[in-house]
């Protein structure tokens, strides 16, 4: 996930923190890319987003994605 701001975002407020998750996978010579947006950083996002997902998953030290152990 990356932290992004959406300066005019209807009913959010200009400084407000949104979230640009990246999702890579694919064979070799047919590589796809997914882009998820979303205004929440929160473990509910990566059980969403991972919920059909089996295998590794490398993160950083952030405690939302203790939900995926």
């Amino acid at each position: 996930e990356t932290r992004v701001q959406v300066l005019k975002e209807p009913d959010r407020d200009p400084t407000s923190q949104s979230w640009m998750w990246v999702q890579a996978s694919g064979p070799p010579d047919r590589k796809v890319v997914l882009f998820d947006y979303t205004s929440s950083r929160a473990q509910e996002v990566p059980l969403c987003l991972l919920e059909s997902y089996r295998g590794y998953v490398m993160t950083d030290d952030y405690a939302g994605y203790n939900a995926l152990a």
